[in-house]
């Protein structure tokens, strides 16, 4: 935790560089520039559009389009008493399998886009933009990240977790990092997919599901509100019943704006002692413990920090029944330090930003 020496001013402008970071979400780019404190000095944010969706060149323009408007809103600072020009050095941050080495999206359904080579494409979408902005006619470099990477980076840097940690983001889905030595574990671009993991489903007796179709936030939300209207068509006769084994609903377009109306009713439904929300939320526990229980069990006792909308609910609902189970689950293993994310939604973002300076220096 803290913040490293080379990190530590705002914009490092003295040493010819700025560092900026993007998070592509399946409705929103967000861009920060940020300190070395993970504070962001400057930030914007804009909805994606729906052509974006599976054109990787339209969205490294929209990606190229915030980074420039970002930079024309310090364009003073970059030019203020400053003798040359600044290399802009861009983290982007995405979901899905992503090959960090070679700047290419190998896989993502959020975004809808396979083997696409996003940091050359934002790299051309800027090359043309950067010497409009005063104090930016120098070099450029465009990394592409893990979106679960940067997250861990940045709440091991700034956050809640020590330099060796797993971190887990649930949200619309489910993906995770691990941090060792304060540097994430890559697996060639496939480590951290675990909300593609096959559970038992406890909706269907002896049948399969992702991980992610069982306990993200999203999934919560549709299994209650699945759960309803099979109550609901129980009682009116009509023919309406809960979705087939192992085949929720498509999650790649979907967002945790979305979910969130739905979440709000699932946790008001626990409040008032609804028995299939607590059955729905106590069973995504249930998988969210087994998958840190099996993480301890390989890699020790690290940080395990969880970034979620989740974390609505009070942490006698949520933090303290996960720590309980894993702390069951691991036996006589010492159980790890499970905390909530100190971050929350920026930590990918941010992340970004600080890995691009540090690859850079």
């Amino acid at each position: 935790m803290g913040c490293p020496a080379d990190l530590a001013a705002p914009l490092r402008r003295e040493e010819g560089v700025v560092a900026m970071g993007v998070d592509v979400s399946a409705d929103a780019v967000s861009a920060v520039v940020a300190d070395g404190r993970g504070s962001a000095v400057s930030s914007l944010e804009r909805p994606v559009p729906k052509e974006c969706r599976s054109d990787a060149d339209r969205l490294a323009q929209e990606i190229g389009s915030a980074v420039q408007s970002l930079c024309a809103g310090l364009a003073d600072d970059l030019s203020d008493g400053a003798s040359g020009a600044a290399t802009l050095v861009v983290g982007v941050s995405v979901p899905g399998v992503v090959d960090e080495d070679e700047g290419c999206v190998r896989r993502s359904e959020t975004l809808g886009l396979q083997d696409a080579p996003l940091a050359s494409l934002v790299r051309q979408s800027l090359s043309s933009q950067a010497v409009e902005v005063p104090g930016l006619s120098g070099d450029l470099e465009v990394r592409v990240y893990q979106d679960a990477g940067c997250g861990a980076w940045a709440e091991s840097q700034w956050g809640a977790a020590g330099r060796n940690c797993l971190y887990l983001a649930v949200g619309a889905r489910i993906s995770s990092a691990v941090l060792l030595g304060g540097a994430p574990v890559l697996g060639e671009g496939w480590a951290g997919q675990v909300g593609r993991i096959l559970v038992p489903d406890p909706d269907w007796s002896g049948e399969r599901a992702r991980l992610e179709d069982v306990a993200s936030v999203c999934a919560m939300v549709r299994r209650h509100t699945a759960g309803m209207l099979d109550d609901s068509a129980g009682s009116s006769g009509s023919g309406a019943t809960a979705p087939e084994p192992g085949s929720c609903d498509d999650a790649s377009g979907e967002s945790l704006t979305q979910c969130a109306s739905g979440l709000e009713a699932l946790l008001g439904a626990m409040g008032s002692g609804d028995r299939e929300a607590r059955r729905v939320w106590e069973t995504g526990l249930d998988c969210l413990a087994e998958l840190v229980a099996h993480g301890v069990g390989l890699l020790g006792p690290l940080d395990v920090v969880v970034n979620s909308e989740l974390m609505r609910a009070d942490e006698a609902a949520f933090l303290e029944p996960l720590r309980r189970r894993v702390a069951d689950l691991v036996g006589d293993l010492p159980a790890p330090r499970l905390m909530a994310a100190r971050l929350g939604a920026t930590a990918p973002v941010l992340g970004a930003a600080g890995r691009a300076l540090a690859g850079w220096k």
